[in-house]
């Protein structure tokens, strides 16, 4: 899951865009450069994972603005989902994988 939407099995967001895998995020070279005004020095991809039982996965999600704005029905039906999936599991536990990336650039002398 990433910003903008839950994903579903098939590695899309809420809104239908495709999410990144590990070390697979845009790192916007291209984009950054086409501008004019920077050259990219360097770009490094950083992953990492949280584990989380079922009240630390709800406490996380309810900093998220979709998760906020659901109406108390759908959000109590989709936190007892959550407890009944993770407590069906052997460990009861959720791991949630994280990335981002570092972009540096140097600003072109004209």
């Amino acid at each position: 899951m990433g910003p903008g939407g839950c994903t579903g099995r098939d590695g899309l967001r809420g809104d239908g865009l495709a999410l990144g895998r590990p070390q697979e995020l845009a790192d916007d070279r291209d984009e950054i450069e086409a501008g004019g005004r920077f050259d990219v020095v360097d770009i490094t991809q950083y992953d990492w994972e949280t584990v989380h039982d079922a009240d630390s996965y709800i406490d996380l999600l309810n900093t998220f603005s979709g998760h906020i704005a659901m109406q108390p029905w759908q959000r109590d039906r989709l936190y007892g989902e959550i407890r009944r999936r993770l407590a069906a599991r052997p460990d009861g536990r959720l791991r949630r994988h994280w990335g981002a990336v570092l972009r540096i650039a140097r600003r072109r002398t004209p």
